[in-house]
């Protein structure tokens, strides 16, 4: 049975992983969990748990050593991140040093610190398993099935993405927060859904990509895929390509990542083939000027994503309180982003400072 500790329960993928749990306990069995807020709902939840785990209340935040003192004190087999945003970061490094697997669902870790986590953990020999179901299904095609984890050579990566509520229009001047948070095809929290309303989500995504499978700029490339079954594809250097299908659920990915690398037989939704059609299209950048700020950051990278995760998460919030309107989500990231001083990583201080400071100007900027 694997022992787990879910920081950020109260999500969306934290209540995934709680019901995985409950309907698996033969397998998997939750030895502590973290939440930031809804503490009452979150318990309530428990009452399909055989016991209420310890838990860390994260709605004041929790230094590294707090969160390594309650690392060791659950001993989990590994750690799932489910925690949003950058505050997600501290919680991956506590983990990696302390030499717990990581079951990563909170991408934010590695936009920000990925040129630091990434060796911090393959020196400690430490795995990072994907949760996000577009780099769990690039996992899936690349990984070896077998500790310590081995990536075939690949030629490209393809990240799928439904394109949002509004893949279709051409005007988006006029949408509102509750418009945006009505995703087609996935039920998620509301930071994520408004990122995949703007394509912010799949810009993370790719800085993310980077850093988990040592990919190049030019071998990744984002395509918009409406029915969200192909959660990505990875084209092989002889021209052959695998993709994982499956349908728009997380937790299938979530038991990958935690039950790694067996298969067992879980209790997830199964794709039905006998009426699909499945296809695919370029984004349009011209549209959603992220994927233009993208450009842009991953010629550069260093400080670059660290900017971009800021101001978004700032513009993101502003957004949902119509402080701001859904156009200027894209405007302020390519004020913020474009005149951003580049910075190489060299300590995870100096990544806390950049975030600040990011965060400081967007505010500013969004206050004249």
């Amino acid at each position: 049975m694997k022992k787990i500790l879910l920081f950020g329960a109260s999500g969306s993928i934290g209540k995934s992983t709680i019901k995985l749990v409950a309907d698996n306990p033969d397998l998997f069995q939750i030895v502590g969990m973290s939440a930031h807020s809804r503490m009452a709902e979150l318990v309530t939840g428990l009452i399909r748990l055989p016991q209420t785990p310890p838990i860390l209340n994260t709605q004041e935040k929790s230094s590294l050593q707090d969160i390594k003192d309650f690392i060791e004190k659950c001993a989990p087999d590994i750690v799932l991140n489910a925690v949003s945003g950058f505050a997600g970061l501290n919680f991956s490094r506590a983990t990696i040093e302390s030499q717990i697997p990581l079951a990563l669902a909170n991408k934010e870790s590695l936009v920000a610190a990925g040129d630091l986590l990434i060796p911090l953990a393959q020196k400690n020999n430490i795995p990072i398993l994907p949760v996000d179901s577009e780099h769990s299904a690039i996992f899936q095609c690349l990984a070896n099935d077998q500790i310590p984890i081995k990536y075939k050579p690949f030629e490209k990566l393809y990240l799928t993405c439904s394109g949002g509520p509004f893949r279709d229009l051409e005007d988006l001047s006029s949408i509102t927060p509750a418009q945006a948070l009505k995703h087609p095809n996935w039920d998620m929290g509301a930071k994520i859904t408004i990122d995949s309303a703007t394509l912010a989500n799949k810009c993370l995504e790719f800085f993310e990509a980077m850093h988990l499978f040592g990919a190049k700029k030019d071998q990744i490339e984002i395509v918009i895929h409406p029915q969200s079954v192909v959660h990505s594809m990875v084209e092989f250097p002889d021209g052959s390509t695998l993709a994982q299908l499956s349908p728009p659920d997380m937790t299938l990915p979530i038991a990958v990542a935690l039950n790694y690398p067996q298969k067992n037989h879980y209790k997830t939704p199964r794709q039905s083939f006998s009426h699909l059609d499945l296809s695919f299209r370029v984004p349009n950048k011209s549209l959603f000027r992220t994927l233009q700020v993208l450009d842009y950051c991953i010629d550069r990278m260093g400080s670059l994503p660290i900017v971009f995760n800021a101001v978004n998460e700032v513009a993101v919030e502003a957004f949902m309180k119509e402080q701001i309107t859904f156009l200027d989500i894209f405007n302020l990231l390519e004020k913020m982003v474009y005149t951003s001083a580049f910075e190489v990583m060299e300590s995870f201080e100096q990544i806390e400072r950049i975030d600040k400071q990011a965060r400081k100007d967007t505010l500013k900027l969004l206050n004249e």
